[in-house]
């Protein structure tokens, strides 16, 4: 079993607020998915968007995902 994350390295991680000023700059912006797919990001009808996350990055739309 794994000890609990330290007080320091909790720290280390910024808050999901930080992730969505992020993806708020990239609104309007289309891009094409991995899986082929295409996310426009901040429309109303785009696709959600599924990141795997690891040595190769891989950015693929939620149905794609399952």
């Amino acid at each position: 079993m794994e000890p609990d994350m330290t007080k320091t390295k909790k720290q280390a991680y910024c808050g999901p607020d930080e992730l969505r000023h992020i993806i708020k700059r990239l609104h309007g912006m289309k891009f094409r998915l991995d899986c082929g797919h295409h996310v426009t990001f901040g429309y109303f009808l785009g696709n959600d968007i599924t990141i795997l996350n690891g040595k190769n990055v891989k950015i693929i739309c939620s149905q794609c995902g399952y």
